[in-house]
């Protein structure tokens, strides 16, 4: 039995494979080997019963050493706590800035306030716009006066060096016609001829209506803004009944927002006189054309007469086009400066057969002051005041009837 041979044989595998792609085994002297003789089979050993595997003694446990006791931190004054310096958090990116939901710390009041600024913010933008849409307007209208009063010098300019005869454009033809004098029976309109920048519209729309009788008879009186203008609506409708282009002395007042309301039933009485419409530009556009319709010949054959301020009539006409025909004669009262406020006085006390001289006149320059230049209906009833102080001095002064105003009569009306 050699115990060695199956040792050699386990070698001998293992260096081939150890040589596995070198040198061969082959290669390597082989030792002569000699011949083993057969083993005799080995005889069964009994198994060896396992040992008992050694438990280890169980370790004591170490006793715990007892830990110090902590002392008590000593609590920090308030100037302590603030000399500490903060813990700063780490700076968020912005998606975590994103993500995070935002806190108001906006209280109700405060959004309050904020909604009545902005609301009074929109109200002063619109307001700036609305004066500089105003200021335009009356740049405009200022500009149209000077020219209206430099072509009126130069037509005086004209016929005082007898150049021709003036002449006008007829607003119902277009044409260009004589403008003539203003008919001797317009008696209440004359105060107006006087006045160089409203003259002209004067006696072109009477001298028009008389060559026109058919065409439309009303017109439209334009003023400054909240300046009354119906003194003037009223002495054209006393003139048309003197020239007879109307067949009562009827006359009707309303405004507009009045007018609005009320049913035309109410104007039945009114048939052949004038209706006098303050404030014009309130009224409602459908109101105005059932005005217009019951005011035809065929109808109760009245005329209608505007008056108010010339931006609101100019907006209210370009919105309404249907309405413009029936409106063919414009008088510009708004063109009136102060100049043409004492020719209009001139002309109310010669009028009414009263006199005054220049101090007079001078005296009503100063009170002018107080007043809205161009506010005509404020200016007549100054003036109606003024001679009815100069009727009730005379008549004390036993001097009845002379009707000559004094520089005193003005100061105390």
């Amino acid at each position: 039995m050699k115990p060695f041979r199956n040792a050699y044989e386990a070698i001998k595998r293992l260096l081939s494979k150890m040589f596995k792609g070198g040198k061969s085994p082959e290669e390597t002297p082989e030792v002569p080997v000699t011949p083993a003789e057969p083993e005799p089979k080995p005889e069964p050993k009994p198994e060896p019963k396992p040992e008992p595997k050694k438990t280890e003694p169980p370790k004591k446990p170490e006793p715990k050493k007892p830990e110090p006791p902590k002392k008590p931190e000593p609590k920090k004054t308030e100037p302590q706590k603030k000399a500490e310096p903060k813990k700063q958090e780490p700076k968020k990116t912005e998606p975590q800035k994103k993500a995070e939901p935002q806190k108001s710390g906006k209280t109700a009041e405060e959004d309050m306030a904020a909604y009545v600024r902005e609301s009074e913010r929109k109200e002063q933008e619109a307001y700036a716009a609305e004066a500089k849409r105003r200021a335009e307007r009356a740049a405009k209208r200022e500009a149209e006066e000077k020219r209206a009063e430099q072509r009126a010098a130069r037509r005086e300019m004209e016929a005082q060096a007898g150049m021709g005869v003036r002449r006008v454009t007829d607003p119902v033809t277009g044409e260009e016609v004589p403008l003539g004098a203003l008919p001797s029976r317009a008696t209440h309109l004359k105060k107006y001829s006087k006045i160089a920048s409203t003259s002209d519209d004067v006696i072109l729309s009477m001298n028009s209506i008389l060559r026109h009788p058919d065409m439309s008879k009303n017109i439209v009186i334009l003023g400054k803004n909240g300046f009354g203008t119906v003194r003037v609506g009223e002495d054209f409708a006393r003139s048309f009944f003197e020239m007879e282009l109307v067949k009562s002395d009827k006359i009707a007042k309303i405004r507009a927002k009045q007018l609005n309301k009320i049913g035309l039933e109410k104007l039945k009485d009114l048939k052949g006189g004038c209706l006098i419409i303050e404030n014009a530009g309130l009224v409602q556009p459908e109101k105005l054309v059932e005005v217009i319709r019951n005011a035809s010949p065929d109808e109760n054959d009245y005329v209608v007469i505007l008056t108010g301020e010339i931006d609101s009539l100019a907006r209210f006409f370009e919105d309404n086009q249907e309405i413009v025909d029936q409106f063919i004669y414009l008088i510009g009262i708004h063109k009136i400066k102060e100049k043409g406020m004492i020719s209009l006085a001139r002309g109310y006390f010669k009028e009414k057969g009263f006199t005054a001289d220049k101090p007079v006149y001078e005296q009503l320059k100063q009170s002018l002051q107080s007043m809205e230049e161009g506010n005509i209906d404020r200016f007549l009833e100054f003036l109606d005041k003024v001679m009815e102080v100069t009727k009730n001095r005379e008549v004390s002064e036993g001097n009845g009837g002379h009707n000559e105003v004094l520089v005193e009569d003005v100061r105390r009306a």
